[in-house]
């Protein structure tokens, strides 16, 4: 079951939850087959929202990703708010979402740009984590792993960070420096999460273990348990890669967005001893060549066009600016600041 917007429905869905009017009077039952009619007549009633039983039954090809993006920032919100106060989690809510997202990921760079534009829709915890899930599937389209594989992916991706929702408000929304004990009540989210996701058996360890296991680092500086060496579990590692490219491209309360070639060559520095080489490198590597073409800010505060990637130094390519020429790799003291939609 899956709460979808109205305009994004085709008739014959079947409805998931009764309807009712803003009144209080049922307009539709559960089970009820929408037909054309019926939609007309919730869009006149200003219905924007409707729960319907199958995901497969939406016309998925073609649907705005602005749309998609949101019928599913709408079921994370409405699972974690609701985990928040001990609601059960749903197979079939998680499963249907996952499969949306799905539907989404095939073309890379317009899935970069597609989610600059949804960085504002919402809080960080939820858009993190569908920005988390979408990331982990494309990696794992890269990869070349199946629909099973990627599916779990998703789910590990869209559940990462739940056991946020465990922590106090007053700390995960302070504008300031965390002191060390809020931040040590900020960290045991890991821990949260994976004993909030492990009483459910239809959620596997891989996704368990993401939740608890994507702060760990090879070095031993990450958390909870400082555990050394790279993760031999596929799910830890993409999650890890994907969860710090997001973060660092996102606005948080106490930080501003950087670009994505800040990000690239975050994660290029954390390839060595911190994050799976693997991952990170296929990650940095595709990124950086989607943003051939695209104006860039840059630290400079002039305008220019990025026009080669070294594969050497895939974070430092050449900008054009007029008819100058940037080379990033040599001229250390210039960065790109922004990409330019």
């Amino acid at each position: 079951m899956l709460k979808i917007k109205v305009s994004s429905l085709k008739p014959g869905v079947t409805l998931g939850k009764d309807l009712f009017s803003y009144d209080s009077k049922l307009l539709l039952s559960k089970g009820t087959i929408i037909t054309q009619e019926q939609l007309d007549s919730l869009r006149m009633r200003r219905i924007d929202d409707v729960f319907i039983m199958d995901s497969k039954t939406i016309v998925k090809s073609g649907r705005q990703f602005e749309d998609v993006y949101g019928d599913s920032l709408d079921v994370v919100k409405s699972f974690m708010l609701g985990a928040k106060l001990g609601k059960p989690l749903e197979f079939d809510e998680i499963s249907a979402v996952t499969d949306l997202l799905l539907e989404q990921v095939f073309e890379a760079s317009d899935l970069f740009r597609q989610m600059r534009l949804m960085k504002e829709k919402d809080d960080y915890l939820f858009t993190h984590s569908v920005n988390v899930a979408l990331l982990c599937i494309l990696v794992g389209r890269w990869l070349k792993c199946n629909h099973e594989i990627l599916k779990e992916l998703g789910q590990a991706g869209l559940l990462h960070d739940i056991g946020k929702v465990f922590v106090d408000d007053s700390i995960l929304n302070k504008p300031d420096k965390l002191t060390e004990t809020e931040f040590n009540e900020v960290k045991k989210h890991t821990l949260l999460g994976y004993n909030f996701l492990t009483q459910y058996e239809w959620i596997s360890s891989n996704i368990t273990n993401s939740a608890l296991m994507h702060h760990e680092r090879a070095d031993g500086s990450g958390y909870p348990m400082g555990t050394k060496g790279y993760s031999k579990n596929l799910y830890v590692s993409v999650v890890a890669v994907a969860d710090v490219y997001d973060a660092v491209t996102s606005d948080r309360v106490y930080s501003s967005k950087r670009s994505p070639y800040t990000a690239a060559e975050i994660l290029w520095q954390e390839s060595f001893g911190k994050l799976d080489p693997r991952i990170s490198k296929v990650f940095y590597d595709k990124i950086t060549n989607f943003y051939v073409g695209n104006e860039v800010l840059l630290s400079n505060d002039e305008i220019g066009i990025v026009i080669y990637v070294d594969p050497s130094q895939p974070t430092r390519p050449i900008v054009m600016v007029g008819d100058d020429f940037y080379n990033l790799a040599t001229d250390r003291s210039i960065t790109i600041m922004e990409i330019i939609d």
